[in-house]
């Protein structure tokens, strides 16, 4: 009976985390990243500010600019290289019809991502 209940738990264990991996390489399904957003300039928020960092880029012939952490899995305060890369949008709130507050989600070929809140937009 120890061993039925010590099989049984070890199976839980690796359902478990097998679950965990796949929803973490579901999150990251390039299929997902629809969106290329052009980065044109990187730079630290404010300049002795090396946590957040604002990006100007262009998405879908919109200028945005972008702000969000320096951090990421490889690199602690780097900044991201101007070019392209794929995105998805994870947050995009239209209360009025002249406001919004949206969010992006870029996916680096690592497949690591960075999430970025817009703090300024242009035509």
């Amino acid at each position: 009976m120890k061993n039925l209940a010590f099989a049984f738990l070890l199976s839980s264990l690796a359902l478990a985390s097998a679950h965990r991996v796949y929803a973490a390489d579901a999150k990251n399904d390039p299929s997902l990243y629809t969106l290329t957003v052009h980065v044109s300039a990187s730079e630290y928020a404010p300049p002795d500010d090396v946590t957040n960092e604002i990006l100007t880029v262009t998405i879908d012939a919109k200028h945005y600019r972008l702000r969000g952490g320096t951090t990421s899995a490889k690199n602690k305060f780097a900044l991201i290289n101007p070019g392209d890369y794929q995105a998805r949008l994870t947050q995009d709130e239209h209360k009025t019809g002249y406001e919004s507050r949206q969010k992006y989600e870029f996916l680096f070929p690592d497949g690591t991502t960075r999430s970025f809140q817009v703090i300024g937009q242009s035509e």
